[in-house]
């Protein structure tokens, strides 16, 4: 019997001194009318029928490439810490990357950043080992390498991108990713104080004005009131961009926009699902209560019954309750050390707080 020979993928091609990494890639042939979720998986996704290429490299060894190229790392996507926005430096690919991708939405054409994708404790890229072997998703995913520059739902993404050019299944390209040198991001932690908001939101003006993406963390002084912070949220909200990316939150606060709940939020009938809530006596003690959706009351009935349970014991709630989001009904004058403080007395589990003021 014959063994025929294994042969391997030519590794990556590796210029430091012009940061590009050029690597071979296969044609799914995924059809010109299929709505494409990647541009490049990994040799082993089991994402062809949605992809337009496959990488011949292990995501590994491309990863590595980047880094010998001296491209460097930035920040994808990551919902459990409320960072929406991808953060990274620019990059460009050869050949055109509209050349290959046809845009159906008319929402513009948004740069392409790398970010390296979420890595492990040992910083290896999930990419590798996780599906779908993301190198350049065209959606918001994790641990794809590279990403728009932009906050893109992947629900809201499908459908908007498809191939712009039939290339035969097996055919292969070279695709060439460079990095011009320069860093065009900087991190910014903007500390909201009582009566700073127009300095505050003056210094991220400024330094926007430079030209350079801002990868912006709020952090509510504790002293403000719900008042002030629903203002200083809805300045945040007027500003943030993909120039100016509001990302995450400081320890044992909540993102920016709990302080902009919907207001039809505060009618129980008109909410999706039934979130704890949590009120203050006149003594300024939280108080929370319950909601259960019972639908076998009245089967055929398109609106459940509510039962409603006040005064329950917070600890009452086990840390592998159901519940994951929390409403928040607070004085407008009361400091936010007493709201950040029901944080404490909830299970790690509730990650969406929404603050109302009353």
């Amino acid at each position: 019997m014959s063994i025929l020979p294994i042969i391997l993928a030519a590794a990556p091609i590796v210029d430091p001194v012009a940061h590009s990494v050029s690597f071979e890639v296969v044609s799914t042939d995924c059809g010109l009318d299929a709505p494409l979720e990647f541009l490049v998986a990994g040799p082993g996704s089991d994402h062809d029928y949605e992809a337009m290429f496959l990488a011949e490299n292990p995501v590994e060894e491309i990863a590595a490439a980047f880094d010998k190229a001296g491209i460097p790392r930035g920040s994808p996507t990551d919902v459990t810490k409320c960072r929406f926005w991808p953060v990274g430096d620019e990059v460009t690919i050869e050949p055109d990357l509209w050349t290959l991708l046809k845009e159906l939405h008319a929402e513009g054409r948004p740069p392409v950043l790398y970010t390296g994708g979420a890595r492990n404790s040992a910083g290896a890229p999930l990419a590798a080992a996780e599906s779908p072997n993301a190198i350049f998703a065209l959606y918001d995913c994790p641990q794809s390498l590279m990403q728009f520059d932009d906050s893109l739902a992947q629900s809201s993404t499908y459908g908007r991108f498809k191939c712009a050019v039939k290339i035969p299944k097996g055919e292969k390209r070279t695709l060439k990713i460079s990095w011009n040198g320069r860093k065009l991001h900087e991190r910014v932690a903007l500390a909201l104080e009582p009566g700073g908001l127009a300095a505050a939101m003056a210094s991220l003006r400024d330094k926007a004005a430079k030209g350079v993406e801002l990868d912006v963390t709020p952090s509510f002084a504790p002293s403000m009131t719900v008042e002030e912070a629903h203002a200083a949220a809805s300045a945040l909200a007027a500003v943030e961009s993909a120039a100016v990316k509001i990302n995450g939150h400081a320890e044992g606060q909540f993102f920016y926009r709990a302080f902009l709940p919907l207001e039809r939020w505060r009618e129980r009938a008109g909410r999706l699902s039934q979130p704890c809530e949590v009120r203050f006596d006149k003594a300024g003690k939280p108080t929370l209560t319950t909601i259960e959706e019972d639908w076998t009351t009245n089967p055929d009935s398109t609106d459940p019954l509510l039962i409603v349970k006040e005064n329950v014991d917070f600890a009452s709630i086990a840390a592998g309750s159901k519940i994951d989001t929390c409403l928040i009904f607070a004085p407008r004058a009361m400091k936010l050390s007493e709201v950040f403080a029901v944080r404490r007395l909830l299970p790690a589990g509730i990650k969406n707080y929404y603050v109302f003021a009353e």
